[in-house]
């Protein structure tokens, strides 16, 4: 049932990609726009910009270019595949509705709310909230770990194979 996983390495790494998951989103967004705006100031901006890259210092601000792309390609990899297991939680017969609330609330929502306002939006007294909290990550885990993020891998092996 747990598809050899440890149940509380499980909880610790989704409990960790969560309470980063806000900030990542964040600097992610930073990045992409900055991405842009030297993609845009290098092929279409000002043609000193262009000659620049083109005669002066390709190799090396192609490299920069290349290495902080795949970093940011790399994030929003994760930031989707976390994205989808939260997804599949909401849609979880037994309380995910209530599990995915408090996600969006305590984590994943742009705005963060105190502990006092997620608990009076969701209209749940505290011990409920930390019991839902704990079996929502430990569920969560479970999809994350056990089944997005292995099929994710495995679509890429076999994209990886066609190529």
């Amino acid at each position: 049932m747990t598809m050899g996983l440890d149940a509380d390495s499980t909880y610790k790494k989704t409990d960790v990609l969560l309470k980063l998951y806000r900030k990542i989103n964040w600097c992610l967004e930073e990045s992409e726009v900055e991405l842009n705006d030297i993609t845009y100031e290098s092929c279409y901006g000002c043609s000193e910009t262009m000659s620049y890259l083109l005669n002066f210092a390709p190799e090396r601000e192609l490299d920069v270019f290349r290495r902080r792309a795949t970093a940011v390609m790399q994030t929003r990899v994760l930031i989707e595949l976390i994205d989808r297991a939260v997804m599949k939680l909401r849609d979880y017969p037994v309380g995910g509705q209530t599990y995915y609330s408090i996600f969006d609330l305590k984590y994943l929502n742009r705005w963060t709310y105190t502990e006092f306002e997620i608990l009076d939006m969701l209209d749940l007294e505290r011990s409920t909230y930390y019991r839902k909290k704990k079996e929502g990550t430990y569920l969560l885990g479970y999809i994350l770990f056990g089944f997005v993020m292995p099929e994710y891998i495995q679509t890429e092996k076999v994209a990886n194979m066609c190529d």
